[in-house]
């Protein structure tokens, strides 16, 4: 009798412990917030102290930006945990099937429309992190769901910059967009250039109130847009010189007169100069390789091709050169690409100096992303200061580019090659410095803000 009573007990207490397991534990989160992870870094670090997923928002409201939004991807989307989504205006010439191929924490979602974050949803999980990919535009257009953010939750904002002089101009409402956020110290700016980055701080927010009589300084950094592309590999043709201009084809732009001369010069066989220059009979054996090198490359004929990549009507083509330019226009990116990575050189085509001291060329991180040299004077240099003499053709002062795009036809194919290594050495060199920031740069927003980070 008292073996059975014991084992009645027994029974009972064990049945009492499985039911208070069942009625006292913490309720599953919703299916919004996805599975519980650490949130980690390879190095230990947690972005996040809570086990749950990183949330980021992605916004691009201009429609024409998909280079800027692919770098922020492959930077942040690189975060320990990071979920992203998108919403965007447009998803243009199969950026995101780049954007797939990138080695991120979770595979990236479509893209959804603009109108999805306009909303401000309840059901929808609260961003911990919004990217304003064309903040100009994205904090006018989503004013309402912004300031729920703002007064609701610790989204933090990373803006990005392309035109800064525009962050002066009252009509835009930028300052009045702005402002909240900047009091609360829950926004900062990422220019596209250290150039861009230096005028939105020292010339457009000084004339907001917010800086210049509140006191409020928002943070203003830097962001070089370069992420990377599986291209096919080079064909090996080293008689195949291509070279290209990129951007609008607008004859205002450029003087394409100019520009098809040179190439016919380029084209013109180089024999005959070389033989009045060199004394007749055969060439002595105390000639250099190098010598004897450089007159082969001067004398054996050569095919070369100006690519110009870009739209906008085209500019009349002289006969004499037309078999040699190519308009490349509405092309995928990966076409885009493919194309500059076959060039030995691309040439800038900055309309105005703006492109010197308050917006960010598209061309300049374009040639990092193909691995193709650009040609760049030291004032280029010296704006986009990620830029380094040795992964760029240096033009000299006393000289144009179609100079240099003559002393590098001169050159040897090893020495181009060369080159092409040393950019594509700087690439990724930015783009792991670009993983590093976003890590960086994300656990000291949180504890800028309050958010409980481990480090």
């Amino acid at each position: 009798m008292a073996r059975r009573v014991s084992i009645l007990l027994v029974f009972a207490v064990a049945s009492l412990f499985l039911a208070g397991t069942f009625i006292y534990q913490a309720p599953s989160r919703p299916s919004t917030f996805g599975t519980d992870t650490n949130i980690q870094s390879a190095t230990g670090e947690r972005i996040l102290a809570e086990k749950r997923p990183l949330r980021i928002a992605v916004v691009e409201t201009g429609g024409s930006h998909d280079e800027v939004l692919a770098a922020l991807v492959n930077s942040w989307g690189k975060l320990p945990g990071a979920e992203l989504s998108f919403f965007q205006r447009l998803s243009r010439y199969g950026s995101h099937d780049i954007m797939r191929t990138f080695d991120l924490s979770n595979p990236i979602p479509d893209h959804r429309g603009m109108d999805d974050f306009r909303r401000a949803d309840e059901n929808q999980p609260v961003p911990d992190i919004v990217i304003a990919t064309t903040c100009e535009f994205d904090m006018t257009k989503y004013t309402e769901n912004m300031t729920v953010l703002l007064e609701n939750h610790k989204t933090y904002l990373f803006c990005v910059i392309h035109h800064a002089d525009r962050w002066g101009y009252e009509k835009h409402h930028l300052e009045e967009a702005l402002t909240p956020w900047v009091r609360a110290n829950r926004a900062e700016f990422l220019a596209l250039s250290p150039h861009t980055a230096e005028f939105l701080l020292e010339q457009s927010l000084k004339k907001w109130k917010v800086v210049k009589e509140e006191g409020h300084q928002p943070l203003v950094r830097h962001f070089v847009p370069v992420f990377p592309v599986q291209l096919p590999p080079n064909p090996a043709d080293d008689n195949n010189l291509s070279f290209g201009l990129q951007g609008d084809f607008g004859q205002e732009r450029r003087d394409y007169k100019m520009v098809f001369r040179r190439l016919g010069e380029f084209l013109r066989p180089a024999s005959a100069k070389q033989q009045q220059q060199t004394p007749a009979g055969p060439a002595k054996r105390e000639d250099s390789e190098d010598e004897e090198a450089q007159t082969k490359i001067e004398t054996e004929p050569r095919n070369i091709t100006l690519h110009l990549v870009g739209h906008g009507r085209h500019p009349p083509v002289p006969d004499e050169v037309i078999n040699n330019v190519v308009f490349d226009e509405g092309l995928n990116y990966i076409d885009f690409y493919t194309i500059l990575s076959r060039c030995f050189a691309l040439l800038p085509a900055f309309a105005t100096p703006e492109y010197l001291d308050r917006k960010a060329s598209s061309t300049v991180p374009a040639s990092l992303i193909a691995g193709t040299p650009l040609v760049a004077t030291k004032a280029i240099i010296s704006a986009y200061a990620y830029l380094t003499e040795e992964a760029v053709w240096l033009q000299d002062e006393a000289e144009t580019d179609f100079d240099v795009i003559g002393r590098v036809l001169r050159m040897s194919n090893e020495d181009r090659k060369a080159k092409t290594e040393k950019v594509r050495e700087l690439r990724q060199k930015i783009i792991d410095e670009n993983i590093n920031l976003a890590r960086k740069w994300t656990l000291e927003a949180f504890k800028k803000i309050g958010v409980r980070t481990y480090s």
